[in-house]
This record gives structure tokens, C-alpha cells and sequence, in this order.
């Protein structure tokens, strides 16, 4: 039987970086520390922490166990949330996640819907790869994001199951009167310093760039609001998705013409855990935001925001 407190004292000491530290902060006294983590290293035969000046260090096979452990302890506090929901407890809060593009396209149009339906919720926007993360684990029941296109074997390696909406599309967001908006792609484009959100690096950036006489980002952060205001009052270039000129017209920005990113190998969708239903709750949330992206992947096909 797995001891899920010792698990937690080995966490914990991985987290703070030293015995010392872990024990102030669990609380526990340093030395039982010391004996629940040999505990630890004894039943499983493996050496977690090296101690030396530097503190409690992970082995190379500490850092892997360390991080099963994380998802060992962080499903088993949302499989206790689950047996505490069996009896009923009324309109519980519901906890899922936005990718950045995502929660810049929909969350406008989402919040006024679900005061509308009176759920309550969490909203976590994170990475992708964060929200794959948080979702195995067990603290969101669903995320909404980039979902790798082309294959099932995405959602077979991390036990999911998707619903995709294809049609999402990437391309050069810029300020109007940006001077790439006054000529065709034979403008110097690689002299403009170009921003994007943390999903560039789950891609293929120099594959995705090599068509456009373009470098890669200089500027890469996930809130888009603050994206778009360097990129109106510069002349960066956002590198993002082509529905945002379309869902946010707030924002001010348009596309630069005939610079779509071809063959991109996401597509928009929903993830949640192939090993746990959804609530009732968490499903008609699901739905609501899937009929808010359909709509603008169909403005983004009805109105183009780029010359062809």
C-alpha cells in the first residue's frame, strides 16, 4: 500500500530544497523527516536526495519519482473529491482550463453565458503543456486549447478524450498602418521584431517559419491583451491566431496579407480524462464553450482577415 503522506514529506523536501526548509514548512521535526524519506528510499530502493552543503539535490531517478509521485498524490485528492460528491452537494464549483489564445478568444464571450447559467467555476489559464498536467492529475475536470492534429496518438498518451474543431489558423498580426499592411510579403518582414505566446514552443518554430522571411520570437509571454498593446504602439508583430482580429475586435489588430501559417499541426478543441466522467456541470460547461469556438472558427472562415 502506497504511503501518501510519506509521498508528500518526499515532495515536499524536492519542493523547498532542503530538509530543513520542508520540515518548517510541512510542520514535522527534521529528523523524523529524515526517517519518513529513508522510509521512502528503503521500500522502494532508490536513492531520491543527495545531501551535501547545496542541501537535498534529486538523483536523475529522484527527479522521475518525485514527479510520479506529484501525479500519485494530486490524483488522489480529486478521487477523494469525487467519493465527497456521490452523496450530492448541490451546484458545485467547477474547475477547467484555458490555453492563452483560447482565454483571449472566448473568455469575452464565455463569463457573460455562465452568469447567464449560474454555474459556479474556476478558470485556470495555462500552457498546453501545464493543462495536460493539471488535467491528468485531477485538479480540472476538462481544459480547452491546442489539440496536436493529425493523429490519435495524442490523446491515447495521455488517456484523454477530445473533441477537436478544426479550421484554427495561425498568421502575423500587426497595428493598422503597420507598414506590412501597406505592401505585399516582399516588404523587409525579418526587420520587425516579432512577440508570441508560449505555444511556439510546442511547435516546430523553424519548420512553421520557414516559408516567411521572418525570425523567430523575441517576446514570448502568454497575456494577449499586453501583446496587443506592444504590438499597437510598435511595430512588433504578433504571431497568433487568425480569429483574434474577428472575436476581439477590441484589440485593434489585423492581419498581415497572404502571411497564414499553412499545414499547422493543431487544431482548436476540449480534452478531459478518458478515466473519469465529467459532471452534469462540467458538461453543459463543455458545450457551451464548444458552440462559442464552432462560432468563431465559422466568423474566421466567413470574414478572412487576410488578402488571398
Amino acid at each position: 500500500m502506497i504511503d501518501l503522506d510519506r509521498l508528500s514529506h518526499v515532495v515536499a523536501v524536492a519542493r523547498e530544497g532542503s530538509y530543513g526548509a520542508a520540515a518548517a514548512a510541512i510542520p514535522l521535526s527534521q529528523s523524523a523527516l529524515t526517517r519518513s524519506v529513508q522510509a521512502v528510499e528503503r521500500d522502494y530502493e532508490i536513492q531520491i536526495f543527495e545531501r551535501g552543503r547545496f542541501g537535498a539535490r534529486l538523483t536523475e531517478k529522484g527527479v522521475e519519482f518525485v514527479r510520479m509521485a506529484e501525479d500519485v498524490l494530486s490524483r488522489n485528492v480529486a478521487d477523494a473529491q469525487a467519493l465527497r460528491l456521490i452523496g450530492g452537494t448541490g451546484n458545485r464549483q467547477v474547475r477547467f482550463g484555458m490555453g492563452s489564445v483560447a482565454a483571449a478568444l472566448f473568455l469575452p464571450r464565455l463569463l457573460p453565458e455562465l452568469q447567464t447559467l449560474g454555474f459556479r467555476y474556476q478558470i485556470t489559464v495555462e500552457s498546453d503543456s501545464e493543462l495536460r498536467r493539471l488535467l491528468r492529475g485531477g485538479q480540472i475536470e476538462f481544459f480547452v486549447g491546442g489539440i496536436p492534429g493529425g493523429s490519435d496518438d495524442f490523446a491515447a498518451a495521455y488517456e484523454f478524450e477530445t473533441s477537436r474543431i478544426l479550421g484554427g489558423k495561425l498568421g502575423l498580426l500587426v497595428r493598422e498602418g503597420h507598414p506590412l499592411t501597406r505592401s505585399r510579403i516582399d516588404e523587409p518582414l525579418q526587420s520587425f521584431p516579432v512577440a508570441a505566446g508560449t505555444f511556439i514552443r510546442e511547435l516546430d518554430a523553424e519548420r512553421l517559419l520557414s516559408g516567411l522571411p521572418v525570425h523567430g520570437p523575441v517576446i514570448e509571454m502568454d497575456n494577449y491583451d499586453l501583446l496587443a498593446r506592444l504590438a499597437l504602439a510598435t511595430d512588433f508583430v504578433l504571431i497568433s491566431s487568425m480569429a483574434l482580429p474577428t472575436v476581439r475586435p477590441d484589440l485593434g489588430l489585423v492581419a498581415v496579407p497572404n502571411c497564414e501559417f499553412r499545414n499547422l499541426p493543431l487544431d482548436w478543441g476540449l480534452a478531459w480524462s478518458a478515466k473519469r466522467q465529467m459532471s452534469d456541470t462540467a458538461r453543459r460547461i463543455a458545450d457551451t464553450i464548444h458552440v462559442l469556438m464552432t462560432e468563431a472558427v465559422s466568423d474566421e472562415r466567413n470574414h478572412p482577415t487576410s488578402e488571398g
